[in-house]
């Protein structure tokens, strides 16, 4: 089974480089939109067709070379069939690149791309996690992000991923707010307390600059921005390869709920509550493991997560009585008492 791994360098250009991608990243997001506007009047997302209609124009109006039209009009094409991003703008945040257009040297960790008037090498300064996945590879796409001013290259390497192992048994993982990730072997589970610290924090902060409004005020939310969503996906990170470790270790499958739509069928009272809720980063979780357990060849799947809050794990006795409060559960039926997540997590 292939698998594809990005690996984020960041890259350090010199001021003429760094002046020459914010060019090519501007003529690259005015490209796309000048193709997204050919491709809806035309009613067509196809490749082939777009490209016969504006490949010469883009390349001519916006100077950017054969390759990059190409990824632009590539871009564009899958951005359309997405009904979310029918009528959205393009910023000038990214770039697609190939082997065409970009090239990753070991032996000095530099990067090779085409920008607007030239092929220029940049320098990257890897972390010794980034260099021994990199070591030995040859990377054929790659996308320039540019994030709070800083320019990032993140590179995908394609791999074979290992055999799937046949399972002895299955690790449940319940995910929640309160509790980020419970497992079947674990009643203390990942505390969610760590991440609704840092959310609160950042909540406050936010408002009470937003209330000031000053210049030194807005200079400030933009450093913030991103930083609460870089903790959670740390937390995410480190949670994740706990519980994969862990299944490998006892030669498991991982079973966790399949919680598509969640945000549908609960409701959540108060502005606080809200915010709790829509931070939930679920889908993160669950990507991160997802990745992690087809690396290391563990098995694993999604479970319908209805009643696996009600149900007694000694038992089987359903009931929604069972579930005293968010954190404890008791069996009306045998007595059973238990975490509620970690009772939840035996069941799945």
């Amino acid at each position: 089974m292939e698998t594809t791994r990005t690996i984020v360098l960041k890259l350090h250009p010199t001021a003429e480089q760094a002046a020459e991608m914010d060019a090519t990243l501007r003529a690259f997001a005015g490209a796309c939109d000048h193709i997204a506007d050919v491709a809806r009047r035309d009613h067509t997302t196809n490749k082939v067709l777009i490209q016969r209609v504006c490949y010469r124009e883009v390349r001519e109006t916006f100077g950017l070379s054969a390759n990059l039209a190409i990824r632009a009009i590539a871009r564009v094409c899958a951005a359309l069939k997405v009904p979310e991003k029918a009528h959205s703008a393009f910023k000038p945040t990214s770039i697609d690149y190939d082997a065409r257009i970009f090239s990753f040297r070991e032996w000095d960790w530099t990067v090779s791309l085409t920008l607007l008037h030239s092929r220029q090498r940049v320098e990257t300064r890897p972390g010794e996690h980034q260099k021994s996945v990199l070591k030995g590879t040859k990377p054929t796409a790659a996308q320039l992000v540019k994030r709070d001013g800083r320019f990032f290259m993140h590179i995908q390497i394609g791999g074979e991923a290992l055999e799937p192992i046949e399972p002895s048994g299955y690790l449940g993982v319940d995910l929640g707010i309160a509790k980020i990730a419970a497992t079947s072997d674990d009643p203390k589970g990942h505390c969610g307390k760590p991440v609704e610290k840092v959310r609160r924090k950042h909540n406050l902060q936010r408002k009470r600059l937003q209330r000031k409004g000053t210049r030194g005020a807005k200079k400030k939310l933009r450093r913030l921005s991103g930083k609460e969503a870089r903790f959670r996906r740390h937390e995410n990170h480190c949670i994740s390869k706990t519980i994969v470790q862990t299944a490998k270790r006892t030669g498991r499958g991982i079973a966790l709920e399949d919680l598509r739509g969640i945000r549908g069928r609960i409701r959540a009272r108060g502005g606080d509550a809200r915010n709790r809720l829509s931070g939930w980063s679920f889908h993160q979780l669950y990507s991160f493991l997802s990745y992690k357990a087809t690396d290391a060849g563990i098995p694993i799947v999604q479970v319908d997560p209805r009643n696996t809050s009600r149900t007694c794990s000694q038992c089987g006795h359903c009931e929604k009585s069972n579930r005293k409060t968010q954190a404890e559960f008791l069996c009306l039926h045998c007595g059973f008492s238990a975490d509620a997540d970690w009772n939840a997590a035996r069941n799945i």
